[in-house]
């Protein structure tokens, strides 16, 4: 490509990306689907992010979190069960928000209404050029440090995924799947790549000053890291995958040896129902979830595990029923 060529392109996106910054998705999606205020920021892609979006690079992603703590990884594990069922996943950023705005005695529908609201403002306050996305890719020193001075952390208004199963599991042994019905988060590496960051003469300086963090999390930790504004809502969480401890964990991230996958949660629809497949680390069926009897049938050729479905995950689902079944009753 041409350099006039380049800035032109540039110049229209940045046009496009004034226009219309932040979108907002009205159509609906599912039977489950995004309220009418969803913030995407799909329009602030580069040229090189939105080839990588629409080739479906992203199609499928994961998010890594949790405690690796005995003990913890359960009650994290519980909370992306509900992830899958129907709580939504918050950014930390639009979790603040929420708890400021219930401290000022709103009720819980009314504080996440206002804090959306709040969060949309303030993202269009701080993102409001392409290169403004260069505080969510780019790594340096000091980083964080306007944050400490009462300056919004733009990184806190986003959850951070990556194509890369590998990626997420330094993040902690939950793993959650995620599979956009409409793509709305931004490809950092590829706008980052349009913007030259990655050059060689950065790479060499951080050789030079012994700043192997720096290269570490350009190239390694930060790999192919997509990044979806505000919140995940249960629509677009297919499944869930559940690693066991390690003896040694390096840096609070790299695990010693690859934690064992204990359970895997897979979301789908099965003859019209909300189904979920439990199975062991070998891919054995634990237990098939579903409120529809007849989609709930397994059949003899379906490997089955000896594990057992854990009590707190068989209590959350039995809730979840009497929730939906009150529902209907109304």
């Amino acid at each position: 490509m041409s350099v006039a060529r380049y800035f032109s392109l540039r110049l229209l996106i940045g046009f496009v990306v004034a226009a219309s910054l932040f979108v907002y998705m009205v159509e609906p999606l599912s039977a489950a689907s995004y309220d009418a205020e969803t913030i995407s920021m799909f329009t602030m892609n580069s040229a090189t992010a939105l080839q990588r979006i629409r080739s479906g690079y992203f199609s499928v992603l994961y998010r890594g979190f949790g405690s690796r703590r005995s003990g913890e990884i359960e009650r994290d594990e519980l909370l992306g069960f509900r992830f899958l069922l129907d709580t939504t996943h918050q950014s930390r950023g639009l979790r603040n928000l929420v708890e400021g705005c219930e401290k000022a005695g709103m009720s819980p529908d009314e504080a996440l209404k206002a804090a959306k609201k709040q969060q949309t403002a303030l993202l269009q306050k701080i993102f409001n050029t392409v290169a403004s996305t260069k505080d969510l890719y780019e790594n340096r020193p000091g980083k964080f440090e306007a944050s400490k001075a009462g300056v919004p952390d733009p990184e806190t208004h986003f959850i951070f995924a990556s194509p890369r199963i590998g990626v997420a599991r330094m993040y902690g042994p939950i793993v959650m799947v995620i599979e956009e019905t409409r793509p709305r988060g931004l490809d950092l590496n590829g706008i980052a790549r349009d913007a030259r960051y990655y050059s060689l003469a950065r790479f060499l300086k951080n050789i030079g000053d012994h700043d192997f963090r720096m290269i570490l999390a350009d190239y390694i930790a930060d790999r192919d890291e997509y990044v979806i504004p505000s919140y995940i809502e249960p629509v677009d969480v297919s499944g869930l995958i559940v690693h066991g401890t390690s003896p040694i964990v390096i840096g609070g991230r790299l695990a010693v040896p690859p934690p064992p996958i204990v359970r895997v949660y897979r979301k789908y629809r099965r003859k019209g129902a909300l189904t979920i497949d439990v199975l062991d680390g070998r891919d054995r069926l634990i237990a098939r979830l579903c409120a529809s009897p007849s989609a709930a049938e397994i059949g003899p050729e379906e490997p089955r595990s000896t594990a057992k479905l854990p009590s707190f995950i068989e209590k959350a689902w039995n809730d979840y029923l009497k929730t939906i079944r009150s529902q209907k009753a109304r």
